[in-house]
């Protein structure tokens, strides 16, 4: 009843807004679980780990030393290493793991169990990347003002076309931090548009949880802050209002904090990644700046310009974007130039173990929009036209690639060489994904023909037999299900069932257009 009255409530134009946002988020989600591969190696599994702990036991920390990202305490207990936001949005999946765990446990043994709450704990990084999508398509659409098709295909080149594709399947705390960056400014442009404080409010709450789930985006918080006094046309005294409401929400996520460093390293100013001797070979604010800042620019291997190259007429279209937008081409060139000057002084300033430069997915979204922003002059121009056509497709084929194989894996491989992989384009990431997504595709058809020359090779050396042959076939979990077992044509009926839901959600959009159009 409460949702109808909800409904009636609105006026024409905010539920055509929000069909518009609903049929977004579910065409994105869709896509994000068909190409989830059911298993994740990010480090979000130890928060993951940490959810279910406090779940089952209701504490913080635990009696006894744990592998991974964790660290012992002066109090002698042990916590984990990272901040804690990714491990409250991991929560409610914990709770229903931790149900569904009890439910079975008399049937089923404990690796099934294992297998099962895993393959339910991924899909969860797809449904923030969804809602991160979804936010910034609502930039688009509804706060710079482009129609309904050109915002939904920028929104899908950011989607399939960078590497925020592969990070849709990890859960990694940056991944997080984007949806709640990309969120937090589109509540920033509704709080202008309205003048409603709620917009506002919301707007610095999701960057509090940001910055309890990576410090570093202490400088999202700044930057928003910037824009927020840059953005008021009001009094003086509405302005310090506006300022004061900010830092006061931002007040106790600090406070946590504080608190949390405290907890875990006995200063509250200090985190265990930035005390702790095993995190310095990453975290480590003594690297080379302009080795940094060439490797996230130019390298073959770590260069954001081969993982999301559409980000090349980011560059290229950043003076139309200026004239047409000025604050918050301000907002995004501050807060660009201040997240790669911090993550290029890092020790490892390509993110270690990741897929590309990895650190640089969470202000993605918001480095896309000078693109994002003027499609329709892109469309409308032969040569800027041609080359989003090809760097689209460039950077399609290699997020695919990047599905289709698994790149973890892969890293065991650039190990061995770990400059090269950076710095030469011959033995790079990029390539070798590219290649490795080759090999896995002839191995798939060759199983597929009951080849024993396949069949006959110890390729299972990962973590479990799913992993392995997902990781050197087609690594999607509905081709893991049938491998494991399940019949294909109830795989067969999810899949279609997907499908079915991206073709409705698009015959809307396209409806929704339409409608615009006439309304218009």
């Amino acid at each position: 009843m409460l949702k109808f009255k909800f409904w009636e409530m609105l006026d024409s134009k905010n539920k055509q807004k929000l069909k518009t946002y609903l049929s977004i988020f579910i065409f994105f989600w869709a896509l994000f679980i068909l190409s989830n591969c059911g298993f994740d190696y990010a480090e979000g599994s130890f928060h993951y780990k940490l959810a279910e702990h406090i779940v089952t036991t209701g504490q913080l920390g635990f009696d006894t030393s744990q592998e991974g990202i964790f660290s012992i305490a002066p109090n002698g207990r042990t916590y984990a290493s990272q901040e804690i936001g990714n491990t409250l949005f991991f929560l409610p999946t914990a709770f229903f793991n931790v149900i569904l765990e009890r439910i079975l446990s008399p049937f089923a043994t404990l690796k099934a169990i294992s297998i099962t709450k895993e393959f339910i704990r991924s899909f969860q990084p797809g449904f923030y990347s969804a809602l991160t999508v979804t936010a910034f398509f609502g930039i688009l659409r509804f706060q710079f003002g482009q129609a309904i098709l050109p915002s939904f295909i920028a929104t899908l080149c950011l989607a399939i076309s960078t590497y925020f594709w592969t990070y849709t399947r990890e859960s990694f705390d940056g991944v997080l931090c984007s949806t709640l960056l990309t969120a937090s400014f589109l509540l920033l442009l509704n709080f202008i548009d309205s003048k409603k404080s709620p917009y506002l409010i919301l707007a610095f709450i999701c960057l509090g949880f940001s910055l309890i789930t990576r410090i570093s985006m202490i400088l999202a918080i700044v930057a928003s802050i910037g824009y927020l006094v840059l953005i008021s046309r009001l009094s003086l005294i509405i302005r310090i209002k506006n300022v004061a409401t900010a830092l006061l929400i931002i007040l106790p996520f600090l406070l946590w904090q504080s608190w949390y460093n405290h907890l875990r390293t006995g200063f509250f100013y200090l985190s265990p990644v930035q005390t702790d001797a095993k995190y310095l070979g990453n975290n480590a604010l003594d690297g080379n700046v302009f080795t940094g800042l060439a490797g996230l620019l130019l390298s073959p291997g770590k260069s954001i310009f081969i993982y999301a190259p559409l980000l090349i007429l980011s560059v290229v279209l950043f003076r139309k974007f200026f004239k047409e937008h000025q604050k918050e081409a301000l907002y995004i060139l501050v807060l660009t130039i201040a997240w790669f000057l911090l993550h290029a002084r890092l020790r490892s300033w390509y993110g270690g173990g990741g897929w590309g430069p990895r650190y640089l997915v969470t202000v993605l979204p918001i480095l896309f929009l000078p693109f994002a922003a003027n499609i329709e002059y892109v469309l409308q121009r032969t040569s800027l036209k041609l080359s989003a056509i090809f760097l689209a497709c460039f950077g399609f084929i290699l997020s695919l690639s990047s599905i289709i194989s698994h790149w973890y894996w892969r890293l065991d491989f650039a190990r061995k060489d770990e400059v090269a992989y950076v710095w030469k384009f011959s033995n790079s990431q990029s390539l070798d994904m590219l290649k490795s997504a080759t090999r896995n595709l002839v191995t798939s058809f060759k199983i597929a023909t009951h080849s024993p020359a396949i069949q006959k090779q110890n390729l299972w050396y990962l973590h479990s037999d799913i992993e392995a042959y997902g990781s050197h076939t087609v690594n999607i979990w509905p081709n893991s299900l049938v491998f494991i077992g399940i019949p294909w044509y109830l795989v067969a009926i999810l899949v279609a069932f997907l499908l079915l839901i991206m073709y409705l959600s698009i015959r809307n959009i396209f409806h929704l257009e339409a409608t615009s159009k006439m309304t218009d």
